[in-house]
């Protein structure tokens, strides 16, 4: 959470010039001044800090700003961040949970396919068993064997390529640790400098230092993003080597219904008993887990999902009555709040996807239930959700385009902007401005910022 600490420590910064002496401003900044603490308390690398903790200082945060955010008093911006940060936690840990459930609900499907793949197996047994001239049904049991060491053969690619896939990820991690404790410490040695400064110098060393902190907040989180890809990786490369397991298991079973086969054809019958047998048992297993799955996504997943796209799209809109001295800051906000929501958005639309899959597997296996009818909804589902999450990341690079910046910051705001686009399917070269007149805009546009530059204010050599 470095990084919600350093963007309210840069509104504070450009607000605090000129701040009146009222009693309700005084406690606005009172409460911008605590909210910095409560962020501080649950930043990135604060051993005490716990999911239960950050959920409630975000609240505590949101609770304690409301308030100001958008009032006349002259906190009422750096607030309104501090509320637009304070839900931007708050999806962050409903993002989370909600990836969490989506990871058992891949767990699931993945158990569904797995009977799915024994009920396809043993029917194919049961109907070769129960023939008396077994030429033919050993061809096809052949022919199974070869698809299930196929099988076993892609299941070992697919578990390399992951753990290949971990080992780069966590180099990438160690690299973006090592960025962001330079970057921290540079910032740390200029800091030590402003004091022996004039008053002039020392804001634009200070800029300096806030240009080091963010950067370094930016690679500590994307250091973290990539340890939750790397989380679920792990069980990814093991759910493989379970299904290398079965499918030898399924050989096993494949070899030894045909050596019984050749062996004696009149013992066909009572090994297609005991496949048919297995056969229903799979099929049960099927339908019952299907329905349990299908009603944990609509249930736990949808309401998860949902919750962390709630609080994502209200952190966008919050950042609204940041409009004039803190507009830049807001925009940055506003882009992060964008970029989150993106990201429920396509993990959400992951899930319809993988649910998709998942009921065409079953209704191609010739299973009772309208399951080709329940893929085709999963799939509009998942490829609306899509164009959602592209509306998403033009949003969120409109808004960093919205935050005014000067030589190299401005230059890598606009790629990241440009990286953003790619994201939401915006065609190199193409006015992005034609791509952000989407269902985002009329809820958190960007009408109330000034398309001014960021600099810092002149008054706050007076207030130091």
């Amino acid at each position: 959470m470095t990084k919600t600490r350093t963007v309210i420590s840069a509104a504070l910064l450009i607000l605090a010039a000129g701040q009146s002496g009222c009693s309700r401003s005084d406690d606005a900044q009172a409460a911008v001044r605590e909210s910095g603490r409560e962020f501080e308390r649950v930043a990135v690398g604060n051993a005490n800090a716990s999911t239960k903790l950050a959920g409630e200082a975000f609240a505590s945060i949101e609770s304690m700003n409301a308030g100001f955010a958008g009032s006349e008093n002259g906190y009422a911006e750096a607030a309104a961040i501090a509320v637009a940060q304070a839900k931007i936690g708050q999806s962050a840990l409903a993002s989370q949970d909600a990836a969490r459930l989506e990871g058992e609900s891949l767990r699931r499907a993945r158990v569904i396919r797995g009977h799915i793949n024994e009920w396809l197996t043993m029917s194919a047994i049961a109907n070769a068993a129960g023939t008396f001239n077994p030429a033919d049904d050993l061809r096809e049991i052949s022919s199974l064997i070869a698809m299930r060491q196929e099988d076993i053969a892609a299941y070992r690619t697919r578990k390399d390529q992951i753990e290949s896939d971990i080992a780069g990820l966590v180099s990438k991690i160690d690299n973006l640790q090592a960025k962001s404790a330079e970057e921290r410490r540079q910032g740390a040695e200029i800091e030590l400098t402003i004091p022996d400064v004039s008053a002039t110098e020392g804001a634009r060393r200070a800029e300096r230092v806030r240009e080091h902190t963010l950067r370094g907040d930016q690679y500590g989180l994307e250091a973290v993003r990539i340890q939750g890809r790397v989380d679920q990786l792990r069980p990814e490369a093991e759910e493989y080597v379970l299904n290398v397991k079965k499918a030898e298991e399924q050989i096993r079973l494949l070899e030894e219904a045909r050596a019984e086969l050749q062996d004696r054809e009149r013992s066909s019958e009572a090994d297609a008993a005991e496949a048919r047998a297995k056969a229903k048992a799979a099929q049960d297993a099927i339908l019952k887990l299907a329905d349990e799955y299908e009603s944990f996504r609509s249930g736990e997943v949808d309401s998860a999902n949902n919750r962390a796209i709630s609080l994502a799209r209200a952190a966008a809109g919050a950042t609204r009555d940041a409009n004039n001295a803190a507009a830049s800051v807001g925009a940055l906000t506003k882009a992060s709040a964008q970029q989150l929501l993106a990201e429920c958005l396509s993990r959400k639309s992951d899930g319809h996807a993988e649910a998709s899959i998942l009921h065409n597997a079953i209704a191609e296996a010739g299973l009772p239930g309208d399951w080709a009818s329940k893929a085709g909804s999963e799939n509009e589902l998942a490829e609306s959700t899509r164009e959602e999450m592209k509306q998403a990341y033009q949003a969120a690079a409109s808004a960093l385009r919205a935050a005014r910046a000067r030589g190299e910051s401005a230059d890598k705001l606009e790629a990241a902007a440009k990286r953003l686009d790619t994201l939401g399917g915006v065609v190199a070269n193409e006015d992005p401005a034609d791509e952000y007149a989407d269902e985002y805009s009329d809820d958190y546009s960007d009408d109330g910022y000034e398309e001014e530059v960021i600099e810092e204010p002149e008054s706050a050599e007076d207030d130091g």
